[in-house]
Parts: C-alpha cells; structure tokens; sequence
C-alpha cells in the first residue's frame, strides 16, 4: 500500500490516496534556513503565476526529508507558502507531509533524490518531480526556480502520460557548514544526472498496491 506519511492535520496518509492527478512534489526540510525557504518561496510564487487550477488541474506535495520534522511544523510552513502564492489557492491542493526514516528513505530512493546529514542540517539537491495521475515520473526539474510555463507544460505531459527527459542536469546543493577539522566545508554546486526512466519504473513500484480511490 506504500509508506505512509503524516500530512500536517496530523492524518494518515499515503502518496497513493493523494496522487489523482497531475502532481507537482517537491522535498525540503523545514528547519531549513537556507535553499529550502528559497526554493518553496520561487515555487509558490511560480503556482500563483500559473495558469492552471489547483485542485482541479494539479496538485501539489511537498515531503520533509527530515524524520524530526513535526506536522505543527508543517502546518505552520504550509499557511505561509500559501499566502506567498499570492492569489487564491486551495488548502486542499498543496500538503505537507512528514514520516519515518523508513518512509522518507523509499521515497526517496524510488524517486532519486539524494540528502545528506551535514552537521545541524543537511547537504540537499534542488529539485522537483512532476507526476501522473498514476504515479509516473514525467519529469524532474532541477535548480531553484521554476517558470510557470514550465510547470504548465508538465501538467498537460502528466496529463496525456508523456514522460520527458529532463534536459537541465545541475543540481543545486544547501550551502552547510560541514566541520573538518578546524575549518568548515560547504556544500556546492554538483553535476548529477538522474537515471530518469530507472527512478520512474521504481516509483512505480513502490506506489503499486496504493488503495482504491472515489474521483
């Protein structure tokens, strides 16, 4: 049936009851000071430029990488980056969700994405995964910020079930003061080149045997 998460109304949730339509999911960490505030920032203010209904068109999931992380903490995070939209947007249309190593660690892992602990914090790539209706991974889309256009075009792909290759390939990481020795190392930029169609057939996977759903 998939992991199961804790969306920030403190419910039980799986990726499979959520995942109805095309959705946009992203991973931040919400103690996070740095790229995470950043990245969700030029996001919302992206889904407030986009012509598309949310809700209705799309959805949109954001999962905290770290286990630590508590739905109060997610409940707070989400009212803020809905009002950074800046236009109407359904509370029911973006959740934020935490859950176990475990759970966090299957996701992950199916979908690509690579953390790190570094210190108080974590080295993290920026990056989103535009899904089907189904499950399948359309697309990922790297970096920190993201053109409605953009974003536009990965619904109507996650839509009609057209996969795309991702074409940028620069991950962006966290800068985070990592001790060694008596000096810091931070993290920087990084070339990554997800296994596109290897993740996609994992998440597959993992989302298989999601329960049954009503439209």
């Amino acid at each position: 049936m998939g992991q199961a998460f804790i969306d920030e109304s403190g419910a039980r949730v799986t990726l499979g009851s959520l995942i109805d339509r095309p959705t946009i999911l992203s991973f931040a960490y919400f103690g996070c000071k740095d790229m995470c505030n950043t990245l969700l920032a030029n996001l919302a203010d992206s889904l407030g430029r986009l012509d598309a209904i949310p809700g209705q068109d799309y959805r949109v999931i954001t999962v905290s990488f770290d286990e630590r992380d508590t739905p109060e903490e997610a409940a707070y995070k989400k009212q803020n980056l809905l009002k950074a939209v800046g236009s109407p947007f359904p509370e029911g249309a973006w959740s934020f969700l935490t859950g176990s190593p475990e759970a966090i660690g299957a996701l992950t892992g199916s979908t690509g994405y690579e953390f790190s602990r570094a210190g108080r914090g974590y080295n993290h790539s920026g990056a989103l995964v535009a899904l089907s209706p189904d499950g399948r991974i359309i697309r990922y889309f790297y970096g920190g910020s993201y053109l409605p256009a953009d974003l536009k075009m990965a619904i109507v792909e996650g839509r009609e079930g057209r996969v795309t290759a991702s074409i940028r390939k620069a991950v962006t990481y966290c800068y985070s003061l990592v001790p060694e020795g008596r000096g810091f190392a931070f993290a920087f930029i990084r070339y990554a080149g997800l296994g596109t169609l290897l993740f996609a057939a994992a998440f597959i996977i993992w989302l298989s045997g999601k329960p049954g759903r009503g439209r």
